[in-house]
């Protein structure tokens, strides 16, 4: 599978946030579960940033390889 044919399944995997969509902290807003899509989407994130957050994403998991 390659990048661009992966990136549609990495979006719809469920990720662990706050309900404003952002990553796991220790404020007082309850935590959630949602898609990264829709945590993106909360967040107001840009194309161009998502592609970068999934850019980065890839890169970390080669290394793990």
């Amino acid at each position: 599978m390659t990048y661009r044919e992966y990136k549609p399944m990495w979006l719809q995997q469920k990720i662990w946030v706050d309900e404003y969509g952002r990553d796991y902290n220790l404020s007082d807003v309850p935590m959630t579960i949602m898609t990264r899509r829709e945590a993106y989407d909360k967040r107001g994130l840009t194309k161009k940033q998502i592609d970068e957050i999934y850019e980065k994403w890839i890169s970390e998991q080669e290394e793990n390889e």
